[in-house]
């Protein structure tokens, strides 16, 4: 075939040669060629396999240089700005993100934000949770747009020109645009100071390959990304074979336990992948805000403690019992606090029993109460 022998791109011989499967399908269905052979047929295994590469993710060097609150203040206007904040926060296509409608935020059962929108690519309403930073932004542009249109707009991205009532959404030509215009203003560099250049889609990558890097399940992303199959998903599996054993391998050369001795590993050790599995899902399950658990996530943490302050703090019956043993010496420690006249650790003390007091009574409610 002419397709075949030409030297056009796989994608672009694959797009050519299913126009032509459908167009073959079409007439043989309507009948708009009596005399088209039987033979004139294009199968499945006529299309050339297309190439899967790996996301093309922003490296973090590049990545914290285009989050900096100052360089994000570079971009043209407040709209510009918190669709790039929310495009970089939820990993949402940017054709998707341009189209928000003007409130999509919706609490979950603990007043955490999530954001509702339409996966155009899925045709389905979907739901994700929203970072901090990405709710301020769109809490942020609400009160924007409400300073120019108090009746409100039905977008949450207006287009900023042509568009005096406001309804006509963002469009993806100019979000490219204006980022790429602006970045000789925010003059991003890699790490070795040459200049990069990204595209808004990039920050879709990234998002992905940063869950990857943290452990979460596959499953989880292709939810969080709206894909429509596993195979899209394992793309960024992929890439998490390669680059986060580099990273976790590199991790593992500068760490160091409680006692400061640095801890011997050796990447070619037998156990040195079943180490990874462990500290991988160690992460996912007990993430610290100082370092990371070396537990096994089978074995139980004798201190179960350190949460006791957080609001996101979350437990249910099954806890009862530690939650009771750690009131009980929470209470030694006040008593041992105050004796020392450590006064300020004492009271630190009391309001981690004055929520565990709290958290028994209504768990204990709970237990009566569910057979």
């Amino acid at each position: 075939m002419w397709v075949t022998a030409s030297h056009l791109a796989a994608h672009t011989s694959s797009t050519y040669i299913t126009c032509l499967r459908v167009f073959l399908d079409a007439c043989r269905r309507h009948g708009w060629l009596p005399r088209l052979p039987a033979t004139a047929a294009v199968y499945h295994d006529d299309l050339p396999s297309r190439p899967r590469p790996l996301p093309r993710f922003i490296p973090e060097f590049v990545m914290a240089q285009l989050e900096d609150p100052e360089r994000l203040a570079m971009l043209p206007d407040a709209t510009t700005r918190a669709l790039v904040i929310v495009i970089m926060e939820t990993g949402l296509r940017a054709n998707d993100a341009c189209s928000l409608p003007f409130n999509p935020i919706i609490d979950h059962s603990t007043r955490w934000p999530c954001l509702r929108y339409f996966n155009t690519k899925m045709a389905a309403e979907q739901l994700v949770p929203l970072s901090a930073a990405a709710a301020e932004a769109i809490r942020a542009q609400q009160t924007h747009l409400l300073d120019r249109w108090p009746d409100a707009v039905p977008v949450l991205f207006p287009a900023p020109h042509s568009n005096p009532d406001g309804t006509r959404p963002f469009s993806y030509a100019t979000l490219r645009g204006r980022l790429a215009r602006r970045q000789h203003d925010i003059d991003p560099r890699d790490e070795v100071g040459r200049p990069v250049r990204v595209t808004a889609h990039q920050f879709r990558h990234t998002f992905g390959t940063r869950l990857i890097n943290t452990g979460v399940p596959q499953h989880v992303i292709q939810r969080l990304l709206g894909h429509a199959s596993p195979q899209m998903t394992a793309r960024y599996a992929a890439l998490g074979d390669t680059t986060v054993r580099a990273a976790f391998d590199e991790y593992c050369q500068q760490r160091v336990n409680l006692a400061a001795e640095r801890i011997a590993y050796d990447p070619g050790a037998l156990t040195a992948e079943a180490e990874r599995t462990t500290h991988n899902t160690a992460r996912v399950q007990a993430s610290l805000p100082n370092g990371y658990c070396g537990r096994p996530p089978q074995q139980d943490c004798p201190h179960p403690n350190a949460c006791l302050t957080c609001p996101d703090f979350q437990t249910t019956p099954a806890f009862l019992n530690i939650h009771r043993r750690q009131r009980d010496q929470t209470r030694l420690l006040i008593a041992t606090a105050e004796a020392d006249g450590r006064f300020r650790l004492a009271d630190n003390h009391r309001q981690v029993h004055d929520n565990l007091d709290g958290l028994i009574a209504a768990l204990e409610d709970i237990a009566d109460t569910t057979p």
